[in-house]
């Protein structure tokens, strides 16, 4: 607690009494218990707990940070204690940390013992941002344990240094940056790096490391000659309190991936030297009676003069590289981020990046969403953004199933790298880089989308495909006859954009098929010369829907028949019964073979897949009948089956007529019942007929009934009829064998001949 007690010096005496009673319970509930590094185990929720404070978090959350562990890690204590000592509030927090940490143990644990780790560990990682949302701070206080577990990473196995590391650079740094949190994220990424790439982050070091001296001697150097400019200014010390003037530190993956983008070398890196300049405005002098919101935006006006004053002194002072201006403060990053940016040409002949910001600014850039606990206005900067991505967070969630898939949309449309552009009234869109106008123009309406011809890009005509840079203005040109193209997902990025591309394509396709069905019924009753008009009402249709299909959805009744699994003949029967009558199914006609139907099987007019009832198990050369069955197909009956009896009585408008194939016969399964009276070596005599007749029989059993009469039950594959009447007689010339019967599913015997 040292180094906690310093930093919420400043709070109310009843908070930091709050906060040490949670220290104490930690401390308490903690005793005794190390972690793998061999220091006591509340050394880890004080760290959390002291980065917390240093973001200037809330009182809620520093005990939040101090607890977070004590219900999942200790006997006794539960979220109920934890709420009547602390509050509703800390309750929240600790409950949403503890799920997301459970989650993540969990997938961890299994990761290591499992092949399917991976998408156990993106199932995981989706129940943890869901449960994130519910409040920010468990974010902040997520981030923050993290943070600390990645300082102390040298403790665990090389293998689980790695995927905790990967996981952190994936997930949790772009996490950071998009709360705006940069004093986490350059951290996160620093450490991550230094095991995922040691050998690339030892190198960096080790070259950075050679010259510090030198660089930090020219820092020092710009530090005192930018000082003395700005102190020199007669305008600047009128309106500002504080100037605060320091050289600041490029981190390492930054660099590491300026190089690999840029494909530059360490020596052409133009801000490896940089400067950061923190102004702090005196207090406004506004008339009396000035409202709130009228003084915000007059002190928020102030802000931005006196660092675009400060910048033209920089630029008096040192000549600025061509193009290597950044204007944040205009334009500023969609996690909110406010700074001007300028690279210079020093006296030393070293170029310097300069950033120059408000400390209002600073609050924001380095706490980001923390901001709102410890400085109210900059909370309202980027505010509406977060409360968007958070929405989005929760809409994937709804949308998408598979977790991979989840975490990936996650990645690319919310963690992922922004670009800031303008609509042509100048509402800034926040999307992820590489968008394209199709990104954008969905990303306003749908029908925006769906109706896009063109675009403009800063006046200029651009190709849909054109990749929208930070700062652009589009203008999307529409025409209410166009509709989507297909070559549009080769190129849009957002996963809002493909899907609503995708969604387009199947409804059109749903819409033609229900034409097609449509079509193809009111042909059928034209060409019988039967009332269509009576017939096709909606009420009937509703009728024979239910009665075909299952629902009473006429619509599912037309996808049926483009589909081909229903023909129009069969719904006409059902919606004119004398047709019916006309059209016996027995005396049916035979369609155009379908080879992909099991057996040889074909069915009146159906396209639809077809199965052998279980019920009669038919063969080749039985005579067959087909049922049509709701959503599974036609099922294929002997003639003589009892089922199909009672079928043709109860529902003749589902019947239709099936016969075999002529051609090639196909393999069916049949079961015997082969009856003998009993003797010794019986089966053994039985079992030799059937390597005689090269059969090889998937199913062999034996008993003997009451009256010392013996079954031995075969199934065996035969190519039809004629040749399980073949086998039949082969096995009748045993001694003793009195009858072969087929035997049906259902436990119904009949002879094995037709």
């Amino acid at each position: 607690m040292e180094e906690l007690r310093p930093l919420i010096a400043d709070r109310p005496e009843q908070e930091r009494a709050r906060i040490e009673r949670a220290y104490v319970f930690a401390r308490d509930a903690h005793a005794g218990v190390n972690r793998k590094s061999g220091e006591p185990y509340i050394t880890h929720p004080v760290a959390v707990a002291t980065i917390l404070a240093r973001l200037g978090m809330d009182t809620d959350s520093i005990m939040a940070g101090l607890l977070h562990d004590t219900v999942e890690d200790v006997d006794g204590v539960t979220f109920e204690v934890i709420e009547r000592e602390f509050g509703p509030d800390v309750r929240r927090i600790v409950e949403g940390e503890t799920k997301v940490s459970k989650l993540s143990k969990q997938g961890s644990q299994q990761a290591e013992v499992r092949d399917t780790g991976r998408d156990l560990q993106a199932e995981n990682l989706r129940q943890m941002l869901i449960a994130m949302t519910d409040d920010l701070r468990i974010i902040v206080v997520k981030l923050a344990d993290r943070l600390h577990n990645m300082r102390t990473l040298g403790a665990m196995k090389p293998e689980k240094q790695q995927r905790i590391a990967r996981e952190t650079m994936d997930i949790f740094a772009p996490l950071a940056h998009r709360l705006g949190i940069g004093q986490i994220k350059w951290e996160l990424e620093d450490l991550a790096f230094q095991y995922l790439q040691p050998d690339a982050y030892a190198y960096l070091q080790s070259r950075l490391r050679t010259r510090q001296e030198e660089r930090d001697a020219l820092i020092q150097q710009a530090v005192a000659q930018l000082r003395e400019a700005l102190e020199d200014d007669l305008e600047l010390p009128e309106w500002v309190s504080d100037i605060d003037i320091a050289g600041r530190s490029k981190h390492l993956w930054s660099i590491h991936n300026k190089m690999q983008r840029e494909n530059k070398t360490l020596e052409q890196i133009f801000d490896l030297l940089a400067i950061r300049v923190i102004l702090t405005p005196k207090p406004l002098s506004v008339p009396p009676g000035t409202d709130e919101k009228r003084r915000e935006r007059a002190e928020e006006t102030r802000e931005k003069r006196i660092c675009y004053h400060t910048v033209s002194i920089v630029h008096s002072i040192w000549t600025p590289l061509p193009g290597r201006f950044k204007d944040y403060i205009a334009v500023p990053k969609p996690n909110g981020y406010q700074s001007l940016h300028t690279t210079v040409i020093s006296q030393s002949g070293q170029p310097i990046e300069v950033q120059i910001r408000s400390r209002r600014m600073h609050e924001v850039a380095e706490y980001g969403v923390a901001a709102h606990w410890m400085y109210k206005q900059g909370a309202t900067l980027a505010q509406k953004d977060r409360e968007n991505w958070i929405a989005q967070l929760r809409e994937l969630q709804n949308e998408i199933n598979d977790a991979s898939d989840y975490l990936d949309a996650v990645k690319t449309d919310i963690l992922s790298q922004r670009v800031r552009v303008f609509t042509p009234k100048g509402l800034a869109i926040s999307l992820p880089v590489g968008s394209t106008p199709i990104d954008f123009a969905y990303h306003i309406h749908t029908r925006i989308g769906e109706t896009t011809v063109g675009a403009r890009v800063n006046g200029s005509i651009v190709p849909l495909s054109h990749k929208l840079q930070n700062g652009d203005m589009v203008e999307i040109v529409t025409s209410k006859h166009s509709k989507p193209s297909q070559g549009w997902l080769n190129f849009a990025v957002t996963r809002s954009a493909r899907s609503k591309i995708r969604h387009h394509f199947r409804q059109q396709e749903r819409e033609e098929a229900l034409q097609h069905g449509h079509d193809l019924l009111e042909r059928y009753l034209r060409k019988r010369q039967l009332p269509v008009r009576q017939l096709m009402r909606t009420k009937l249709l509703e009728e024979a829907t239910q009665k075909l299909v299952g629902t009473r959805n006429p619509d599912d009744l037309y996808l049926a028949l483009h589909a081909g699994k229903l023909t129009p003949s069969v719904v006409g029967r059902v919606l004119s019964p004398s047709l019916a009558q006309e059209q016996a199914p027995a005396p049916a006609r035979r369609s155009l073979p379908n080879p992909t139907e099991p057996g040889g099987v074909y069915v009146e007019g159906l396209s639809t897949a077809t199965k052998l009832a279980q019920c009669c198990n038919p063969i080749r050369g039985d005579q067959i009948m087909g049922y049509l069955t709701r959503g599974r197909g036609v099922s294929i009956h002997r003639i003589d089956c009892p089922n199909m009896i009672r079928l043709l009585k109860d529902e003749p408008e589902r019947c239709v007529a099936a016969s075999w194939d002529s051609g090639t016969p196909g393999g069916t399964i049949v079961d015997l019942d082969v009856v003998a009276e009993d003797r010794a070596g019986l089966l053994a005599d039985v079992l030799t007929v059937l390597a005689n007749e090269k059969r090889s029989p998937m199913k062999v059993e034996a008993g003997v009934s009451a009256g010392n009469t013996a079954h031995i039950y075969l199934r065996l594959a035969v190519t039809g009829q004629s040749d399980l009447e073949a086998l039949r007689e082969a096995i009748l010339r045993v001694p003793g064998i009195s009858d072969v019967l087929r035997a049906g599913k259902n436990g119904g015997r009949g002879r094995a001949s037709a």
